[in-house]
């Protein structure tokens, strides 16, 4: 059977063209997510992982960058940056077809975003609430 969830990894690599916008302290952050989708438990469990952000990932568009699921194509567009504030449209062909919208901010110690996706075979859109925090410096 083949899941319509997107792994952390990949939302992840999602996220990297943050980086400019904020001005990101280096350090371990822990990232949040949270999904709702149609046909899903109300109350799904949300996904953490932390990754350590060194100051060369803080440079360019490297901030947030994972490395991608296997044989995924996702790109990046639109992207707007003003103030801590951002926002993007994101689509992939594979290992399925996504499109999606992201709006969120950025501050020296954290992110906050809203993701909403269509995939191709779920009726409706797929909402993610991702948050990153600060957590201590990397060890």
């Amino acid at each position: 059977m083949r899941s319509n969830l997107i792994r952390p990894a990949t939302v992840a690599a999602l996220l990297a063209p943050l980086a400019a916008a904020a001005a990101m302290t280096p350090g371990l952050y822990e990232y949040t997510i949270k999904m709702s989708m149609p046909g899903a438990p109300a109350n799904m469990p949300a996904q953490t992982f932390q990754r350590c952000l060194n100051a060369k990932d803080m440079e360019g568009s490297k901030a947030y960058e994972m490395p991608p699921s296997p044989g995924s194509d996702c790109q990046i567009k639109d992207l707007s940056q003003s103030g801590g504030q951002f926002s993007y449209k994101m689509a992939c062909t594979k290992p399925q077809k996504i499109d999606g919208a992201v709006q969120g901010s950025l501050t020296s110690t954290g992110m906050t975003m809203e993701m909403t996706m269509a995939m191709a075979g779920m009726a409706g859109h797929m909402t993610q609430s991702i948050t990153a925090k600060r957590i201590s410096d990397c060890k």
